[in-house]
């Protein structure tokens, strides 16, 4: 019997063999990396402005915002004007100390972003913040 056999007698193997399960990660990772595409959340392209310092307590908060073609999104799904005073409206009856997050384009115009912020008052909304770059 020669060194390093992994024979017994009887000729049974008694080594573990890694290869197929080597096979079978490989395959999963192959799957993970292809599917990887199509869980990606979409986003929404907004280039928000920089400043020096910012808060970043924004725990608790809906999400509202303005894109570079004044269209608004509600918590990343797109919704119209009047849609986003409905919703917003509806939630500032039942959370009357509700804040709300605006994160407008840095390219938008001023009158715009008022414009924003005008609906959210209209609303009922009191606390309202402004989403910044750091």
């Amino acid at each position: 019997m020669a060194m390093g056999s992994s024979k017994d007698e009887d000729g049974v193997i008694s080594d573990i063999n890694i290869t197929p399960m080597v096979d079978v990660i490989l395959v999963l990772l192959v799957i993970f990396m292809v599917t990887a595409n199509f869980l990606k959340k979409e986003s929404i392209n907004i280039n928000l402005p920089k400043v020096a310092a910012a808060d970043a307590n924004v725990k608790e908060s809906k999400q509202v915002a303005v894109t570079r073609e004044g269209k608004f999104f509600l918590e990343g799904r797109a919704i119209t004007e009047a849609g986003l005073m409905d919703e917003i409206t509806r939630e500032a009856k039942y959370r009357p100390n509700m804040r709300v997050t605006l994160s407008a384009d840095e390219n938008l115009s001023y009158g715009t972003v008022s414009k924003a912020m005008g609906i959210l008052r209209k609303c009922g909304v009191t606390r309202m913040a402004l989403s910044v770059k750091k």
